[in-house]
């Protein structure tokens, strides 16, 4: 009896999230008749409690699915080179007078000025610091000081972002 070669293409649902790929699932997103999430329920799960996406592709293993679903997933960044995608979006459209970050994102912007070698324009009627003999710590504090808006414009200058 002859062997065939040929493997049949089934459909995979590929979820990822920023160029990582979390889970390869050989079926799409369905409510089983129970109402329950059928065998991959861990995986829909993920899906919905970290936000990522998914993408369903026709291949014949998990593999050719992830290869099919490149374009979709993209190249892997980090979560620094994600959160300074969403700063620099930030910077170059918000117009408000008073801007406010997160805290994180706020921390972040404050190391990307300690890392340049940006010294900052001191505000005559703020907290006043010597930068050139001030410590990376008392710089740190002294820019943690400043408001959202001043770093964000220090943030626009170091990093070439144009309004």
């Amino acid at each position: 009896m002859p062997v065939s070669l040929d493997k049949t293409v089934r459909t995979f649902t590929v979820l990822h999230q920023r160029g990582e790929v979390f889970h390869v699932v050989p079926a799409r997103a369905m409510l089983q008749p129970d109402g329950s999430l059928g065998p991959y329920a861990e995986a829909w799960q993920d899906m919905f409690a970290r936000g990522l996406k998914s993408t369903t592709v026709e291949a014949v293993d998990r593999w050719a699915a992830i290869r099919a679903a490149a374009d979709e997933i993209g190249p892997y960044i980090t979560e620094r080179e994600w959160l300074l995608g969403h700063i620099d979006t930030f910077a170059r459209c918000n117009r408000s007078a008073d801007p406010q970050l997160p805290t994180r994102e706020r921390a972040l912007v404050i190391d990307v000025v300690l890392e340049s070698a940006f010294t900052p324009v001191i505000d005559p009627t703020g907290p006043v610091i010597a930068w050139d003999r001030a410590s990376a710590e008392e710089r740190r504090v002294w820019l943690a000081e400043q408001p959202t808006g001043v770093l964000l414009r220090w943030y626009r200058h170091i990093r070439q972002i144009h309004r």
